[in-house]
């Protein structure tokens, strides 16, 4: 193998990543130790959709039991496996019936308990507009900085001031409203 040819690939000291260089405050972030948050209105809304589809299929279902029960139409079944059919069938359509019946009891709490959600994330949004400024996020800050890192800054700074005001708030609620609120200071500020 002639010298002049390098198989290693080109290795840049200044490229590296030092993990150390990152503040630790930023390891959330980078580390996506953030749970993923889902509005309970968006729940509700899946579970009664749910819902109503098994309702529907169940109750079409045993009205097509009930058709060929009845002979209004006829399955070209043999009469040992027609008793098989007839009974796993009507079971299974029952079985959609009861799960759609429990789905919708279940979307009542869901419903609840979304309301109250809601007026948590309103009353947040509402707390952020008149208490969280501009200028108080960038106090303390290198403005010189990247934009990048002044992100990553002024997000945790509206971050421990949510959980510092909202003490029962799910942290998953508030990191998803904190991208929010950023975006209202400083993006729709800037036009």
């Amino acid at each position: 193998m002639p010298d002049n040819i390098n198989t290693k690939p080109n290795e840049n000291p200044q490229e590296k990543i030092n993990e150390n260089a990152i503040p630790k405050e930023l390891h959330d972030f980078t580390e996506n130790k953030i749970p993923s948050f889902t509005r309970l209105s968006d729940e509700y809304k899946d579970i009664t959709s749910s819902a109503s589809t098994m309702l529907i299929v169940g109750i079409i279902g045993v009205l097509f039991m009930i058709l060929v029960l009845t002979d209004t139409i006829n399955i070209p079944l043999n009469s040992s496996t027609a008793w098989l059919f007839d009974s796993v069938m009507g079971g299974v359509f029952i079985i959609f019936i009861i799960a759609g019946i429990v789905s919708f009891m279940h979307a009542k709490q869901v419903k609840i308990e979304a309301d109250k959600e809601d007026a948590l994330i309103e009353e947040l949004l509402q707390w952020a507009k008149n208490n969280i400024t501009k200028e108080m996020l960038d106090e303390g800050l290198d403005l010189n900085e990247p934009v990048e890192i002044l992100y990553f800054s002024r997000a945790d700074k509206i971050k421990d001031k949510l959980m510092h005001q909202f003490e029962n708030a799910d942290e998953a609620l508030i990191s998803e409203y904190t991208e929010q609120i950023y975006q209202n200071i400083y993006e729709n500020n800037d036009n």
